[in-house]
């Protein structure tokens, strides 16, 4: 680490040393609100919605239920309409109105189709493969901005050096982040109806710029489908962000020893299933008793956990991959994909990939084969019953 370095880590040290003792955090009078994305940079992509657009929409209606229901705090958004904000300049907003909560609002996205679930980020050192990768999609943000070498002093919030400031950082707001977090995540759980991914620590420059306590929110995954199809509904944004105000009622009352109650919130709706069209389905009954016929000699159904995927043609024997058995892969679309299991039944699937889960796996998920040949669920499904 160079002298500049140094300089840099002792400089935010300092910094972060004066905001702490200085600032009193007895009440929450000021919550910033935080739309991730905006403007030029749509965030993560759905197939019907970008990210930017449900963020806003959710912290639009956070603030409105914060203001309707206390007289006494102010609320102030980076954004309140769609437009570009430099992560610098969310932090200082949050710093120059002495904010006493910071919540930046975000939804996930995977190259996992299948990954899903709510979890929220504090600021801290990354403790896993995944918690790195979300932190490096919303720190990209900064290389949309225009002088942002100049904005942050040359320095990125992936290096080295980010680590040394971070663990510096942690222990400062950790134990009210931690809290707020903790809240949101069991609301959001209670009347979502997600997969529990979490509190987690990551590097967020947004988060680690700003000296209050402070989250980053993954509301779910646009990437998926289905919590795309939730997500992108008002109704459903409204429970969300209802979600989110309960957890501040319960952080405020806690820190300030106040008892105002809840708003009501109901469950999000379980959602239809996304029809999977039947692949090569006759319309005339002479030909589908002829597939049937002719397809029953070669049907071999079976279903396998995918667990890990990369452009990388790794070996099934690799470093990675030597705690697990019945490792398989295959290529599909230029990336490599990695199995465990070769079950006969999707019961048996369902029981592995619960296994893989709790290893650690948390965006492993079931797929199917025919012999060699990829199919989808509902494919393998269909011709077993007719085996």
């Amino acid at each position: 680490m160079n002298f500049k370095k140094i300089f840099l880590v002792f400089f935010l040290l300092t910094f972060f040393n004066s905001l702490i003792f200085s600032q009193n955090r007895d009440k929450v009078k000021c919550i910033v609100i935080d739309a991730g994305h905006g403007g030029a940079d749509p965030g993560a992509l759905g197939k019907r919605v970008k990210e930017k657009d449900i963020n806003l929409s959710v912290a639009l209606k956070l603030g409105k239920l914060i203001t309707d229901n206390y007289n006494d705090v102010k609320v102030i958004y980076t954004r309140k309409s769609d437009v570009a904000v430099d992560l610098y300049k969310r932090a200082r907003i949050a710093n120059d109105n002495h904010a006493d909560l910071f919540i930046s609002i975000h939804c996930n996205a995977s190259e996992n189709k299948a990954a899903n679930g709510v979890e929220t980020f504090v600021m801290g050192l990354h403790k896993s493969e995944a918690s790195l990768a979300v932190a490096k999609k919303e720190n990209a943000a900064i290389l949309l901005e225009k002088n942002y070498e100049n904005n942050y002093e040359g320095f990125n919030p992936n290096s080295p050096e980010a680590n040394v400031i971070f663990s510096l950082y942690t222990s400062a707001y950790l134990k009210n982040s931690t809290l707020l977090a903790s809240y949101v995540q069991k609301n959001l759980l209670n009347y979502t109806k997600f997969i529990d991914r979490k509190v987690q620590q990551a590097g967020f420059w947004v988060l680690y710029k700003v000296a209050m306590p402070s989250i980053l929110i993954e509301l779910g995954f646009i990437s998926n489908v289905d919590e795309e199809a939730i997500m992108m509904k008002e109704e459903n944004q409204i429970i969300m962000a209802k979600c989110i105000y309960n957890a501040i009622v319960e952080y405020k009352n806690k820190i300030e020893e106040d008892t105002k109650s809840f708003i009501p919130v109901d469950v999000i709706e379980k959602q239809s299933p996304v029809e999977t069209p039947a692949i090569n389905t006759p319309t005339d009954t002479t030909k589908q008793e002829l597939v049937v016929k002719d397809s029953s000699k070669t049907i071999s159904i079976s279903y396998r956990v995918q667990f890990y995927a990369t452009t990388d043609d790794l070996p099934i024997d690799h470093q990675k991959f030597r705690k697990l058995n019945d490792v398989k892969k295959y290529s599909e679309n230029n990336w490599w994909k990695y199995t465990v299991g070769d079950e006969d039944s999707f019961e048996k699937a369902q029981k592995l990939l619960k296994e893989m889960k709790e290893k650690g796996y948390k965006d492993a998920f079931i797929v199917a084969f025919n012999n060699d040949s990829k199919i989808t669920i509902d494919e393998a499904k269909r011709l077993s019953r007719k085996k």
